[in-house]
């Protein structure tokens, strides 16, 4: 996976443990404590988002949709249902010009998507 291009982003969870494991696992990201949140950052330190621990699940369709390149499509959907989540949407051609892309959720059933200029490795 690619680092995320996504600016600074927020998430509202019923289990801040399990989805630090989540983004770790499939966007690579460090899961660092910070106040009364788990800060997202980088391997590099550049922080790109934090998730709050909250009583309630957020609404099952929230507004929370970033979308994450990713230089190997097939690889980073893997890693999404290793780590718990779900592919809503397998691969699709966007257009010739802008590539491929991929809905997923993750534990929680929170929405995000993937994109890649580069073809299935079995192409």
């Amino acid at each position: 996976m690619a680092s995320p291009t996504v600016g600074f982003w927020e998430l509202r969870v019923t289990d801040a443990v399990t989805a630090a494991a989540f983004y770790t696992r499939v966007l690579g990201l460090v899961a660092t404590p910070w106040e009364d949140q788990v800060l997202l950052s980088t391997p590099d330190g550049a922080p790109v988002g934090a998730i709050e621990q909250v009583a309630e699940a957020p609404p099952p369709d929230g507004f929370f949709r970033p979308t994450f390149d990713s230089d190997d499509l097939e690889a980073d959907l893997a890693a999404v249902e290793a780590a718990g989540g779900t592919v809503t949407l397998p691969r699709s051609l966007i257009s010739e010009e802008y590539g491929w892309w991929a809905a997923v959720t993750d534990p929680f059933g929170n929405r995000l998507q993937l994109s890649t200029s580069n073809p299935a490795r079995d192409a």
